[in-house]
């Protein structure tokens, strides 16, 4: 009797841990996605070094409050908290100082002048020349001899610009007159009207629904529909059918 007991409090001990460990691992994950938007991120390539092991440092600290209920909550927090500061003051210098921003964060190299590939460089910066390649070809240059110059951002990302001679020659250089691209606005994103694209493009959601209507089809319907310049709309439906509709004047 004293056995059984013993198991269902046990049993019940355990589902209060995991039921600690579950709560204590959602407010943790929210703590850490706030602390990597408080850097102005969005993905890991954005990050510089310092924001790198920054956002290392954080994961690990929240791992242990985490995991060991007999950690209190505030002992991750708090070292958050003064990481978030550290970069805040970290940031503040790096934007005050060139020297402080080229010790912390580096600065950007020249890998390529005028075609020729700079060795000395990709060695100090460990970049091989299967790297360089295919960072060219990330702006559609299939040979480096064609490069009039790439650069190693700071980021540890390739910038490269082609030679002129190599490049397809602008409007402008031709004296051509084009109109300015104008984005297609989203109207309908899977199934839902998006309200302040279609206040945007100065029609109404009636109008819009009018249309779909008129070619038998609902915005339940729709997986994308975009609009351009001229009024048209271009349309797919989520079983895979294209339209376009030509909304004309009002």
């Amino acid at each position: 009797m004293k056995s059984n007991i013993k198991c269902k409090k046990l049993q019940t001990f355990r589902r209060k841990n995991m039921i600690t460990i579950f709560i204590r691992a959602i407010l943790l994950y929210i703590m850490m996605i706030f602390a990597i938007r408080l850097m102005g991120k969005k993905q890991l390539g954005q990050f510089e070094p310092y924001e790198l092991a920054m956002a290392l440092l954080i994961a690990d600290i929240l791992a242990t409050p985490m995991s060991d209920v007999s950690t209190p909550l505030f002992h991750g927090v708090l070292p958050v908290m003064a990481m978030i500061g550290i970069h805040a003051l970290v940031t503040i210098l790096s934007l005050k100082s060139d020297k402080a921003r080229a010790l912390i964060s580096g600065k950007p190299s020249l890998i390529i002048s005028n075609g020729i590939i700079d060795f000395n460089e990709l060695s100090r910066l460990s970049l091989s020349i299967s790297d360089l390649l295919e960072g060219i070809r990330e702006f559609g240059i299939l040979n480096p001899w064609d490069v009039e110059c790439a650069i190693m951002e700071a980021n540890g990302t390739i910038t490269a610009f082609e030679k002129s001679k190599k490049r397809a020659p602008t409007a402008e250089e031709l004296e051509m007159y084009v109109e300015n691209e104008v984005f297609p606005a989203a109207l309908i994103m899977d199934g839902k009207i998006q309200k302040s694209s279609v206040i945007l493009c100065a029609l109404s959601e009636k109008r819009l629904t009018e249309a779909l209507e008129e070619i038998n089809l609902s915005a339940k319907e729709i997986l994308l529909a975009t609009i351009d310049r001229e009024n048209r709309i271009n349309l797919q439906t989520k079983s895979g059918l294209i339209r376009k509709i030509h909304l004309g004047k009002e």
